[in-house]
């Protein structure tokens, strides 16, 4: 688990547009030290976009079950729909060498901003599930869906079914990026509890 904790009204004194840059080369050498994990869980030290363009066709996650990152492609203040429609495209071709993958999730949270974007199988029910949750409508395009309907058929048979799911979140609500991490019922643990007290007393 790698939480990297900012303030982002300090960041706002350097920007007038806050969005945190993340490298290349960390995001690639991430990836591949995952290769060996069954869980992991990096916050905002690298971003989503970034690990997945930087993996090799040829990576296999073999163990890895659970994987939460974020990306600050989440952010309705710009019209960056195409670049989220690539990234959640390279997730899901990550997500085939992921034979045993459960959840998946790319989220984004500051202040009076949150969203995730989840992944998940159903097997009682036989189908896969996508959930965008979040305090804005994100447009999930059809190549996005049917890349992950891929996954799902891939992983499992032909015969499973891939569901959509959008729900709202209210921004008033979210006052740090703690309150997101709360709002959007992240499936693990991503922080301590003791580093999200802390940033709730910044």
């Amino acid at each position: 688990m790698v939480f990297e904790n900012f303030n982002y009204e300090s960041l706002a004194v350097f920007s007038k547009v806050i969005v945190r840059d993340t490298d290349r080369a960390v995001a690639r050498a991430l990836g591949f030290t995952s290769l060996k994990l069954e869980h992991l869980a990096a916050s905002f030290l690298v971003d989503a976009d970034h690990f997945f363009s930087g993996m090799e066709p040829n990576w296999q996650w073999s163990n890895l079950t659970w994987l939460v990152i974020t990306s600050n492609l989440f952010t309705p203040d710009v019209d960056n729909t195409n670049d989220i429609g690539d990234m959640l495209r390279g997730a899901a071709a990550a997500a085939m060498n992921m034979p045993r993958l459960e959840t998946l999730e790319i989220w984004n949270g500051r202040k009076r901003l949150a969203g995730l974007f989840k992944y998940q199988p159903l097997r009682d029910t036989r189908k896969g599930r996508i959930t965008w949750r979040g305090t804005w409508e994100l447009a999930i395009g059809p190549s996005v869906v049917e890349a992950w309907a891929a996954v799902v058929r891939q992983k499992y048979d032909e015969n499973w079914s891939l569901e959509l799911v959008q729900e709202r979140l209210d921004e008033a609500v979210i006052k740090s990026h703690a309150d997101a991490i709360e709002r959007l019922m992240l499936s693990g643990q991503v922080i301590r509890p003791v580093s999200l007290q802390q940033i709730r007393g910044e």
